[in-house]
């Protein structure tokens, strides 16, 4: 089963949230962790943001990113999406419609408004949890 993490949910894995981290740990474990181009840029970029740096450092954050690459599969969008109402979350719709995949895993309120949307659940981290 192929899972969407949002930058969010990710950003508080790296910096050792026990939620999220656990849930990353499974995901990458039992599933099939999916990625854009899109989606990876924002999180590179989310995790520069100077309001993090002290609390991540920078031998962590590479680490964290090489380690996603690592236990990521790499998705190409064949299909737009314009159905949040945050545009930047529309990169997280269309990666998951893209790859078919099952479920975004988000603590966003603009992505969990639409759950179910085409056959995906969207779902918080602590539902994932509770359910995989």
């Amino acid at each position: 089963m192929q899972l969407v993490f949002d930058t969010n949910v990710l950003i508080s894995a790296a910096l050792g949230d026990g939620f999220c981290r656990k849930a990353f740990e499974i995901a990458t474990k039992k599933y099939a962790l999916i990625r854009s181009s899109e989606t990876f840029t924002e999180l590179a970029v989310t995790l520069e943001k100077p309001r993090l740096q002290r609390f991540l450092k920078e031998e962590d954050k590479i680490d964290f990113l090489a380690n996603f690459l690592i236990l990521s599969k790499s998705v190409e969008i064949t299909e737009k999406v314009y159905a949040s109402r945050d545009s930047k979350d529309n990169m997280f719709l269309e990666l998951a419609v893209s790859a078919d995949a099952k479920t975004i895993v988000t603590r966003d309120a603009d992505l969990l408004v639409l759950h179910p949307f085409k056959g995906i659940s969207i779902i918080t981290v602590s539902d994932f949890l509770r359910s995989y």
